[in-house]
């Protein structure tokens, strides 16, 4: 069953404080950035199988 996605919503904060140890200029290690990459696959197949799941309920 293939499945057609009409609407992608992105939420996003941004957040500044100088008080921390990040800079924008920081290179991320190959490794976070799989681990980021994974995380957010992970959040949009969950978001996507609970519409489907709401979908299927009514």
């Amino acid at each position: 069953m293939a499945i057609e996605i009409k609407e992608l919503r992105i939420k996003v904060s941004v957040m500044e404080n100088p008080d921390e140890q990040f800079n924008a200029t920081q290179k991320i290690s190959p490794l976070k950035l799989q681990e980021m990459k994974a995380e957010i696959v992970r959040e949009c197949t969950q978001k996507v199988l609970e519409k489907i799941k709401e979908k299927t309920e009514r």
